[in-house]
């Protein structure tokens, strides 16, 4: 099931916040047998309105696991009092949709990055463009091969106007003895015309790395990452690891490891300004539960003990709204 979870900071001492206030919290999915569902993103379209997207389908199974076919982008609007029904955008009738992710380009332009296929490895991607705030969308726009777009976390609009795609690709299944991941970066100058890619960056000696970056700016006018290890795959102790960017993501300094774990599974970053970031994740070396919370107060170089928000969530997204509160989207598992 997808539950989206209402979030407000109350105050903030000594630069960590102390003090959470749960607003709200609702689920999202339908309420079908035999329904689940993944991979969500919100974004705040209008002062107190919000679109949520997420991958699922009917079936038996976990729709990230092991559903192979019918499981497509779903969506749902708030328009300030409630939650529209949520509805099939993007269907993939013998496939899958991937991790779908929303950005805000302009106060006219939502895009919807996806990816279909029967698994990460083979797949191609896709954007879609709303112009009414998520109501409706324009027909799917295939991207280049070798274009992935964002492969988890949502893009950031650069100041010239040009979009920065935090991506990753991943050859080879985990258990196979040739494989290998690495962090890419797309960029797109005019709205998703025309790309070109920078990277890559892997975790110097080991092929089979990180995939999935979080993209956030650190207050000092640099970029940074957070990037999701896949070293439980292989029988290693995950971490999450950072790179930074002094020139706007042309180029980036080596992959490093920090010290919060992470049992290969996906993060979210909220940049709350000045150095602020919110940090969502797994606090764990090998299960992807509970979910966690934790703050940096000066962009990304240490962090907060972790908050748990929820005891079986994974899989989270998050925005901050203009009225300050955090809203996160994420992935419960049932009997955890």
């Amino acid at each position: 099931m997808l539950k989206i979870f209402w979030f407000l900071l109350t105050s903030w001492v000594m630069g960590h916040a102390q003090e959470f206030t749960i607003v709200k919290t609702e689920y999202l999915s339908p309420d079908l047998a035999q329904f689940d569902c993944h991979s969500s993103d919100i974004v705040e379209t209008t002062p107190g309105c919000f679109c949520a997207v997420w991958k699922g389908g009917s079936g038996e199974g976990k729709s990230n696991i092991d559903m192979k076919e019918n499981v497509g982008i779903w969506h749902s609007l708030y328009d300030g009092a409630s939650w529209s029904y949520p509805h099939e955008i993007v269907k993939a009738e013998h496939s899958v949709c991937w991790t779908p992710v929303l950005c805000k380009l302009s106060e006219e332009e939502l895009l919807l990055f996806f990816r279909i296929g029967k698994d990460p490895r083979t797949v191609v991607s896709f954007l879609k463009r709303s112009f009414d705030h998520g109501k409706t969308w324009s027909e799917e726009e295939i991207l280049p091969a070798g274009i992935n777009g964002p492969t988890k976390c949502a893009p950031l609009v650069l100041a010239d106007g040009a979009l920065l795609c935090p991506s990753s690709c991943a050859v080879g299944n985990p258990d196979e003895k040739h494989k290998a991941t690495a962090i890419w970066f797309d960029l797109s100058p005019d709205k998703g015309i025309h790309w070109s890619k920078i990277g890559p960056l892997e975790i110097p000696g080991r092929k089979f790395g990180v995939i999935e970056p979080a993209l956030f700016e650190d207050g000092r006018s640099n970029l940074r990452i957070l990037c999701r290890d896949r070293a439980h795959k292989i029988g290693e102790k995950g971490y999450l690891w950072t790179a930074e960017s002094q020139d706007q993501g042309v180029s980036w300094s080596e992959l490093t490891p920090t010290h919060l774990p992470n049992p290969d599974s996906g993060i979210d970053t909220i940049d709350l300004g000045e150095g602020r970031i919110v940090l969502l994740y797994n606090h764990s070396h090998d299960n992807r539960y509970p979910l966690h919370l934790a703050i940096s107060s000066n962009g990304g170089n240490s962090w907060s003990s972790p908050y748990v928000i929820d005891k079986t969530g994974e899989f989270p997204a998050g925005c901050i709204s203009q009225a300050g509160q955090l809203h996160i989207t994420y992935a419960i598992s049932e009997g955890v």
